[in-house]
Parts: structure tokens; C-alpha cells; sequence
């Protein structure tokens, strides 16, 4: 009895640290070293595989050490079941989807089709959401925790303040599966719930394919017209790029076309030497204000009232103003 109860939760604790729905599940990880050896074979790199994977300036650093408390942090926040996108995505889905009672007469698509068109639906409100927390001066702060890492390790795609990921939870999955529930409605006959969790959890692919490196020192390009059409790892890490010309590009996660419809798109022409961390549009760095676990979770709440008070007062000045008569 207690070698069940302890398998159990060491079986719920394992899911929520590593498990298929994080990017961290062994299986990613395995893929993503074959990718890395791949590359470092290819590029003929001197030294150690492990040593240039690895290296202790970026894993020892304070700033991937700050990582890792601000993952440990949010890893619990979601074992208490507070933030799942993907079961509110497909809740939301469903329901809107379930009030297309009969139909609109449309033939049924491929399984297959609707699952390649709900990725697409579901990558367009990502590139919204990602772009409105960049340039919202109130829900800019809670994402400038991401975006103030100096290094980067996979486990940097989890350094996010707890308010960033339920807002992001929330109006992605409110969108999103407004989204997907029309499209459902229209198209599909019959999805169930674990359909939606399937399709939604359809990111395994993007996963296998290198997803992780998206927040590594390690370069892997598609190639310029594959990245019109799909964000690769290097593009990603151009978005966390201090370089001016980078400043505020390559908003999606999985595709690449969104970017290149709405003009913020940046396709790298060679392999470039980056630095990452905050800095303005001038490229000039900022000064590191997230630099413990308390700083992490303390400053973006600060910073976010404070433009929350600003506009309030801009508001309240302007209802003073009386119109000449």
C-alpha cells in the first residue's frame, strides 16, 4: 500500500516536472541530443560533445540559477491544477463547438486536416498574445521576466512570473478554443473532449523537431524559406536577441507566417553571434532587475502597478479637464 502511494506521487511529480506535456519529458530531450550531436559533428566543433552542450559559464550561471527557483515555483503552481491551458482550450472547444447543433451542412474534413487547421488556429491567437504582452505597457513586466534571462537553457522557456502564465492560460484558452469551437462546429461531426486534448497536445512534433533549443546557445536554422514559413530555434533565440534590429521579431511559436503577414518577421541570412537579456529598441542593455526568486516575482507586479496607476491618473486628469464653453 505505501509502495503504491509513494509510486503515485512520485509518478504526479514527475509528470508536472517532466512529463509528455512539458518540454522537458525525457523523449524531447533524447531527440533534442541527437539534434545537438548531429550538429556538432557536422560543424566539425573541437572539444568535448558534453563540454560544448553544456557549458559550465551558461549552466553556472546566476542567471540560469534563477531559472531553475522560478521553475521549481511555477512547476508547483501547476501541480495544484491552477494553470492547464490545454484542458480549458478543449472545454471551451467543446462547449462553443456542441452549440453548432446539427450543423451547417458542411462536409466533414480528414481527421488529419483538422488537426494540421486547429494547429494553425491555435499558433495565430499564440503570435497575439505573445505580441500583446511585448507591447502592453501593463503586461509587459510579467513578460520581461522571460525575456531578462543573460543565458539560456531549456529550462529558460519556464521563466515566467505566475501572472503571465494565468493570463497568458486564460486568454489563450478563452480565444483559442473560441476558435477551435467554431471551427469544430462547422467542419467537424463529431469531436469528443479527448479529441480536442489530443490535437491540442499535437505539439509533439514541434517538440521532437528541436523545440528545445529554441532557448539554448545552440544554432539550428531551417534555412530562409523554410523560416517564412515555420519559426526555427535560431529565429526564437533572435527574439531574445539585445541586437536593435532584432528588437521585438519572431513573435511565433510554431509558424512562421504570422510574423511574415504583419511585418515582424526576421530571417537570419547567416549564423549569428547573439546576446541575450532586456535592453531597449536601441539595443542598449537594461539593468538586471531579476536577479533572486523574491526580485522574480516582486518587480513585474511593482513595474505593472505602476503603469496600471499611470494611466488611471492620465484618465482622472483628463475628466478634470472642463470643455470651454
Amino acid at each position: 500500500m505505501e509502495m503504491n502511494w509513494f509510486a503515485g506521487v512520485f509518478s504526479e511529480v514527475f509528470n508536472v516536472l517532466a512529463g509528455p506535456l512539458t518540454r522537458l519529458w525525457p523523449i524531447y530531450l533524447m531527440f533534442t541530443l541527437v539534434i545537438c550531436f548531429a550538429i556538432f559533428r557536422a560543424r566539425r566543433i573541437e572539444g568535448s560533445f558534453l563540454g560544448w552542450l553544456m557549458p559550465r559559464s551558461i549552466y553556472l550561471h546566476s542567471s540560469h540559477i534563477v531559472d531553475l527557483k522560478v521553475f521549481l515555483v511555477n512547476r508547483s503552481i501547476a501541480a495544484l491544477g491552477l494553470i492547464n491551458l490545454i484542458f480549458f482550450n478543449a472545454l471551451v472547444a467543446q462547449w462553443i463547438g456542441g452549440s453548432f447543433a446539427g450543423g451547417l451542412g458542411l462536409a466533414p474534413l480528414h481527421p488529419v486536416l483538422i488537426s494540421a487547421l486547429l494547429l494553425v488556429v491555435s499558433d495565430f491567437g499564440t503570435y497575439w498574445v505573445h505580441r500583446v504582452h511585448h507591447e502592453s505597457p501593463i503586461f509587459w513586466p510579467f513578460h520581461s521576466l522571460h525575456h531578462s534571462a543573460e543565458v539560456m537553457t531549456p529550462v529558460t522557456v519556464y521563466r515566467k512570473h505566475p501572472v503571465y502564465d494565468v493570463v497568458s492560460s486564460l486568454v489563450r484558452g478563452l480565444f483559442i478554443g473560441i476558435l477551435q469551437g467554431v471551427f469544430i462546429g462547422l467542419f467537424a461531426d463529431d469531436v469528443s473532449l479527448y479529441t480536442l486534448i489530443g490535437v491540442n497536445a499535437g505539439y509533439v512534433l514541434f517538440n521532437m523537431a528541436g523545440s528545445n533549443l529554441r532557448h539554448t546557445h545552440v544554432w539550428l536554422g531551417y534555412g530562409r524559406v523554410v523560416e517564412h514559413i515555420l519559426i526555427s530555434p535560431a529565429q526564437h533565440q533572435i527574439h531574445h536577441s539585445l541586437a536593435p534590429e532584432h528588437h521585438n521579431k519572431n513573435y511565433g511559436e510554431v509558424l512562421a507566417l504570422w510574423d511574415w503577414m504583419f511585418g515582424t518577421l526576421y530571417v537570419p541570412r547567416k549564423r549569428i553571434e547573439l546576446q541575450f537579456g532586456l535592453a531597449d529598441a536601441k539595443g542598449n542593455r537594461v539593468r538586471q532587475r531579476h536577479d533572486s526568486l523574491t526580485a522574480a516575482m516582486v518587480v513585474p507586479m511593482q513595474d505593472s502597478w505602476k503603469q496600471i496607476k499611470r494611466r488611471l491618473r492620465r484618465r482622472a486628469s483628463k475628466s478634470d479637464v472642463t470643455p470651454a464653453e
